[in-house]
């Protein structure tokens, strides 16, 4: 479901007042923008934010401030335009500044093309836009949190190749962080990948475990519950089996690349299909492809 948030130019503007110009020179630059703003001008508003970027009176929160008000104003001009953008317009939203309701929009605009690396970068940037308290002192609505988070999940797991989470400074965010405004996810699902019916790792499924290496290892844990998951083709008994093979596969891994903590293994086999936001939009491969998984629980 395509998301469409619209703030009144009023809330925008009221917004823009938190970080307000230092000197009289970003004044007029202050000034400039809010009469756009109110006239609706979007056309003006790269020029405008350049600007006060390029205006050394204008100090960086009012900077970092206009920019993201100037795109939540965009965004809102264009979606009460048209309530499904395209991605090409979001984008031109996006290089102003790229708050959540500007990204999950972005997101699902890219889901719907099939552009499954696209959209997985926008919503893990809707998260983690999602998580900056100072950004966003109010909590974002919780069902729009977890379409975000839910949507990332079948990115990755659709797309042909393992896709990354984000880090800042070394440290993984996006997905690989279990903490969200609204909820804690229990388990955190990676697309481990593995050589067909063995639990040999691919290459995507190396690049998938260094990930999990890396969180564990940033975040000094030295307890980890890996749980294997399979998709329902073959015997129950079988998969339940393969599970457990894989789960300690991922185990051996990070084990072997140093990981000194204590690892559990689980094996679910095919009896924990994954949940996606709308099982319906999904051929039966694809649903399989989300179900085929390992996840990994801290304490």
């Amino acid at each position: 479901m395509r998301r469409a948030l619209a703030a009144s130019t009023a809330i925008v503007l009221a917004g823009l007042a938190g970080g307000g110009p230092a000197r009289a020179d970003c004044g007029m630059v202050d000034l400039a923008v809010r009469q756009a703003m109110q006239a609706g001008e979007v056309e003006r508003y790269p020029g405008l934010l350049a600007k006060a970027q390029a205006e050394t009176s204008c100090s960086s929160a009012y900077r970092a401030r206009l920019a993201r008000v100037l795109a939540l104003s965009a965004y809102r001009k264009l979606t009460a335009a048209n309530r499904n953008p395209s991605a090409a317009d979001l984008e031109k939203v996006a290089a102003l500044a790229t708050p959540w309701q500007v990204m999950i929009s972005l997101g699902d605009a890219y889901y719907d093309a099939r552009n499954y690396p696209k959209a997985f970068r926008a919503y893990e940037a809707t998260l983690d836009d999602m998580r900056d308290v100072t950004a966003n002192p109010k909590k974002p609505p919780a069902d729009m949190e977890r379409h975000a988070y839910l949507r990332a999940i079948e990115a990755r797991a659709l797309n042909s190749t393992f896709l990354a989470s984000r880090s800042v400074r070394g440290v993984p965010t996006g997905l690989a962080s279990p903490k969200f405004r609204n909820f804690t996810a229990e388990a955190v699902p990676v697309p481990v990948r593995f050589a067909f019916d063995s639990a040999e790792l691919t290459p995507d499924g190396i690049a998938a475990a260094k990930e999990i290496l890396t969180y564990l290892t940033a975040g000094g844990y030295d307890h980890v519950v890996l749980i294997g998951h399979t998709d329902p083709k073959g015997p129950a008994n079988y998969n339940l089996d393969l599970s457990l093979r894989r789960a300690a596969a991922l185990r051996d891994y990070l084990v072997a690349s140093h990981f000194t903590g204590h690892i559990e293994i689980v094996g679910r086999g095919e009896s924990e299909p994954f949940q996606p936001d709308d099982p319906s939009r999904y051929s039966e491969d694809e649903l399989d492809a989300m179900s085929r998984r390992v996840e990994y629980k801290t304490d």
